[in-house]
């Protein structure tokens, strides 16, 4: 408790001895017993609020509330993984299945195209345009021949292909022919010695 509420307390409680030691024959000059208690209950009613006054200002002060944190987004980029394209080489007749070789051939255009129709028993000439697109050259003297199919040549049946380097075309390549007396669908294969390049053609024959 405060040195002020004791002193108040203190008055009061010297107020009330007072009052209650006065000769009871003494004329009152000062004010009545009723005043008194009164003067007593305020002093009192007083005391006590200066009292819980001071104990509020003691108190723990309310913190105010802190500003909520603003949250940075952190973006995350996925991981790149370096993408290398392998070359393509291309095997077989008229653009057949990829694969890698150091030797390989695209044919680059032929005639007839594919499904041509003829007339039975009608000449006609192939012709291939072959381009190296392996990672090798060509050596010189490779033969390109008749393989597999109806095989409807007439004269100049093999070709001698000379030197290639990658990235070269040659042609075209000249093969005289002549097409079956019945009718249907016909499949002539040719290939390069080595076994890396077949070139082709397919014809129908109608009456």
């Amino acid at each position: 408790m405060s040195r002020i509420i004791f002193r108040s307390f203190s008055i009061v409680i010297g107020l009330a001895f007072l009052a209650a030691c006065a000769p009871s024959i003494a004329q009152p000059t000062g004010p009545s017993a009723e005043e008194v208690e009164a003067q007593i209950s305020t002093s009192v009613a007083l005391t006590v609020s200066a009292y819980q006054t001071e104990q509020a200002a003691m108190a723990t002060p309310t913190l105010s509330p802190t500003d909520t944190p603003t949250l940075t987004p952190t973006l995350i980029f996925p991981t790149l993984t370096p993408f290398s394209p392998s070359p393509t080489h291309y095997m077989g007749g008229g653009g057949g299945t990829p694969t890698l070789a150091p030797y390989a051939c695209s044919v680059v255009n032929k005639t007839p195209a594919d499904n041509t129709v003829f007339k039975p028993n009608k000449d006609f000439d192939v012709k291939f345009w072959l381009m190296n697109v392996g990672t090798k050259k060509w050596e010189a003297g490779a033969d390109l021949l008749f393989d597999s199919g109806a095989n409807m040549l007439t004269a100049n049946t093999r070709y001698e292909l000379p030197q290639m380097n990658p990235g070269k075309m040659v042609g075209p390549f000249i093969f005289d022919a002549k097409t079956p007396k019945k009718a249907g669908t016909y499949t002539m294969t040719f290939k390069v010695q080595g076994g890396f390049c077949y070139p082709y053609i397919k014809i129908i024959v109608k009456k």
